[in-house]
């Protein structure tokens, strides 16, 4: 009698241990940062990242991580609306720092150059989102050697990678 209690239990745990990594991955939006995606040439051949998104009504949470960064983020956006390899303002601060802080509220990056950059959340406008939804937005990490952006791409949905 106590074998299969034992067993359901066990079946529970790793019923839990295989679903919970994957809710945790559950996001809206992605966007996976390369220099190779800035539009004019960016040498920092290690850099990498990536932004991951989710909507909850008009509010965006985020967490951007990076690898091999030339120096700190000076700051993080989302720019557009543009396509890939097209330039544009900035549209959401996802983070700044004392020398560049963003519009009040705008988290401040992390000093890292490996690891989580910044976690958080900003409301944002309905116009917002369809520039988001429509493809039409790119994240981007700026650093003092590389101010007008160091690694970027495109926010998409995760089943629309940036492949073009």
């Amino acid at each position: 009698m106590r074998r299969p209690l034992i067993l359901a239990a066990l079946a529970a745990v790793l019923l839990v241990a295989v679903i919970a990594p994957a809710m945790a991955d559950d996001f809206d939006f992605v966007a996976g940062m390369s220099p190779d995606l800035e539009v004019a040439h960016v040498n920092a051949p290690d850099a990498a990242g990536q932004a991951k998104f989710t909507v909850d009504g008009n509010v965006l949470s985020y967490e951007i991580t990076v690898r091999g960064l030339t120096g700190s983020a000076s700051m993080a956006h989302i720019h557009g609306p543009a396509d890939r390899g097209v330039n544009a303002g900035i549209s959401i601060w996802l983070c700044g720092t004392a020398a560049l802080p963003g519009p009040a509220g705008t988290p401040t990056c992390s000093s890292t150059t490996d690891g989580v950059l910044v976690s958080g959340s900003v409301a944002v406008t309905t116009e917002q989102l369809a520039m988001i939804d429509a493809g039409l937005g790119y994240a981007n990490v700026h650093t003092a050697l590389h101010p007008a952006g160091e690694v970027r791409g495109q926010v998409r949905p995760p089943e629309r990678p940036d492949s073009d």
